[in-house]
């Protein structure tokens, strides 16, 4: 799979964190997803549910294996963070937006709400 990340100043600690956990979920990756979840998260797609706990990466992943994927943007600050992009596999495309909210501002701390957007293009 190919991947593209923005570049970024490598300041924010979360960013790779950020990064890594979008293209696990791209590529259906539930485990790795699952692992960054706290075990009361939220997860919302939006227009359609909301799903809770670590069991949310299973619920919630794309609808197609990805052959590349990029993302567009990622921002951090404090707990908050948000990236966007898209990823494709022949003629299918799908634009993604995430907003995720951490339990706290400590580098390891795990996410304890997702809202995601995505658009089939």
């Amino acid at each position: 799979m190919d991947i593209v990340l923005p570049s970024g100043c490598g300041n924010a600690p979360r960013t790779d964190v950020v990064g890594d956990f979008a293209v696990n979920w791209a590529a259906g990756e539930e485990s790795a997803v699952a692992e960054w979840l706290t075990e009361d998260a939220a997860w919302t797609l939006v227009g359609a549910d909301t799903y809770g706990g670590t069991d949310a990466a299973a619920m919630t992943g794309p609808p197609f294996k990805p052959e590349r994927v990029e993302l567009l943007s990622i921002i951090t600050h404090g707990r908050l963070a948000s990236c966007d992009g898209y990823f494709e596999a022949a003629d299918q495309r799908l634009a993604f937006s995430h907003a995720f909210r951490f339990a706290s501002t400590s580098k390891t701390a795990k996410i304890a709400e997702i809202r995601s957007y995505c658009i089939a293009l």
